[in-house]
């Protein structure tokens, strides 16, 4: 399906065209595989450092993607002026289904729909993790639509490489009830668990149990116990930490907590601060190195 992009990283723009990556699912594999391949590239350090918008042009479709057009490019570089010619005549003519856009500064991905398509579900949608991690955990997005004139834009504020860390077993406080939940929750969610456990504050809910979903990790874990506040704090924490700073950052916690199990939340975001603050010595070292 048609569609043409904007990239964003660093506070620069730049423009693309594919007739492959339209839709609702590709822009997040898109996002994921580019986002890989910079990790990947800046991790083998023989490169020097490259940003996530240089891998844009080099994406090809794999097995994600229709098996007619495997192995073809994904998007072709726009001018500025034919970028802006394509996205206005998205209010006349049906050529241009979606405008996308990629911000890989603020972590999110948007759309503009066509509504001279009229196969586009407008009303309402779901859009699918393309990370397969995810997609086990999470149904979809539920998307509202605003009319902006001649189109419709959804601006999906998604951590669109979010990951599951744990899993709870949570006692209510109020009623014999039991809950679960895949942490990091969201705020939308925290409230949907609240009201499943009639209750109006998580903290005074017993966690009963915490699993993380890495083995290795959950091997060395002992974390059952502590407030759901600390523990869902402790996720976003872990998942921030492998989106700055890469899967290797997170593998150095993993091995942290084989050396002692992890018994406490402090202790646990103590280590991730040290790691952390080590893989940020190291990237300005590299840059003294280069300068």
């Amino acid at each position: 399906m048609n569609a043409i992009y904007t990239v964003i990283e660093n506070g620069r723009e730049s423009y693309y065209s594919t007739n492959i990556a339209g839709g609702y699912s590709y822009p997040f594999l898109a996002y994921g595989y580019a986002v890989s391949m910079a990790r990947t590239l800046n991790g083998s350090n023989s490169m020097g450092k490259v940003g996530v918008s240089e891998m844009i042009p080099l994406l090809k479709a794999n097995e994600n993607f229709p098996e007619d057009v495997r192995g073809e490019r994904l998007f072709y570089p726009l001018p500025e002026e034919i970028f802006f010619t394509r996205e206005s005549e998205m209010t006349q003519s049906d050529f241009t289904p979606f405008s996308i856009t990629l911000d890989f500064d603020e972590r999110t991905i948007s759309f503009v729909f066509n509504r001279n398509c009229p196969e586009l579900p407008l009303p309402k949608i779901n859009i699918f993790i393309g990370d397969k991690d995810a997609r086990k955990f999470y149904n979809g997005i539920p998307c509202n639509i605003k009319n902006l004139e001649n189109a419709y834009e959804n601006e999906l504020l998604w951590s669109v490489l979010e990951r599951p860390v744990f899993v709870i077993k949570i006692d209510s406080d109020k009623i014999a009830e039991c809950g679960s939940a895949i942490l990091p929750l969201s705020e939308h969610n925290q409230k949907g668990l609240m009201d499943e456990l009639e209750t109006n504050d998580l903290d005074k809910c017993e966690v009963l149990s915490v699993t993380a979903f890495d083995k290795t990790l959950n091997a060395h874990l002992c974390l059952d116990g502590h407030p759901f506040s600390k523990l869902n704090g402790l996720a976003n924490s872990l998942n921030r930490l492998r989106l700055d700073c890469g899967d290797n950052a997170f593998g150095a916690f993993v091995t942290a907590g084989k050396a002692a199990a992890f018994r406490s939340v402090d202790s646990a975001v103590t280590i991730i601060e040290n790691i952390r603050n080590g893989y940020a010595l190291r990237e300005t070292q590299d840059m003294d190195i280069r300068m």
